[in-house]
């Protein structure tokens, strides 16, 4: 079985306009995520913003929880939270942990011209297959352009009943690692 990471993306999104933007940070989205991916067996979860004041931000909640509120189950699980500038540190992070590149994945709310693969397909190779995957979820409106252009895959979009289709990134994250790991 394959190692699995997860990174919140804080840059390079896309704003409202569809421009290369940073995202701003939320507590929620850090503490909401981090107890998904406790739960769902995720290997780290990295928060990736290249903005100084945002690291510290993650960095005060992350300690609060872990220093103050010791044995509290936020503080488990923001135990895996790492706090990177960017997305190529968060893979050498990955890299250096593994002794090898993981199987990087994307998440849309929209459909993209990508190369994609499904639930169950990715479910399967994180069962049977001993390299590591990092999901990457976009913030504001959107992984951006020049990265996905990296990635290996794309998951695709989680559609409801209508054509509505905004979920929260926490919520998103949860319901991806429900489909991924759940029993």
């Amino acid at each position: 079985m394959g190692n699995l990471y997860i990174g919140l993306i804080h840059y390079p999104v896309l704003n409202q306009r569809g421009e290369v933007a940073t995202a701003a940070l939320t507590g929620l989205d850090l503490h909401d995520i981090a107890r998904a991916a406790k739960t769902y067996g995720v290997e780290r979860y990295f928060v990736v913003t290249p903005v100084p004041a945002q690291q510290g931000i993650a960095a005060r909640i992350r300690r609060y929880w872990l220093e103050t509120k010791a044995g509290h189950n936020r503080g488990e699980a923001l135990e895996l939270v790492e706090i990177v500038g960017s997305y190529e540190a968060s893979l050498r992070s990955i890299e250096r942990r593994e002794g090898e590149r993981p199987l990087v994945i994307g998440t849309s709310a929209r459909r993209l011209d990508r190369p994609q693969i499904g639930y169950e397909a990715l479910r399967r190779q994180l069962e049977s297959s001993p390299q590591p995957v990092y999901i990457l979820f976009g913030t504001g409106w959107g992984l951006a352009k020049p990265l996905l252009e990296r990635l290996d895959y794309l998951l695709p979009p989680l559609l409801g009943p209508g054509e509505w289709n905004h979920l929260s990134v926490r919520a998103a994250a949860a319901i991806i690692l429900d489909r991924l790991r759940g029993k």
